[in-house]
């Protein structure tokens, strides 16, 4: 009870370090798809070397 009340989560610490490790693994893996997403775009539209990509619009 001592190491519920020195927290506020309600965690236990090995509750708080599993929560810890599966929000830093989510992290990555978001991380992960935004580099992905990046460089699709960057292959479709090279938004520093091309003004608009070509766009007539």
């Amino acid at each position: 009870m001592a190491e519920s009340a020195a927290n506020n989560t309600g965690l236990t610490e090995d509750e708080s370090r599993e929560f810890h490790n599966l929000f830093v693994q989510g992290m990555g893996y978001w991380f992960g798809l935004v580099v992905i997403a990046h460089v699709l775009v960057w292959m479709w539209c090279p938004w520093l070397t091309d003004a608009l990509c070509n766009a007539t619009v």
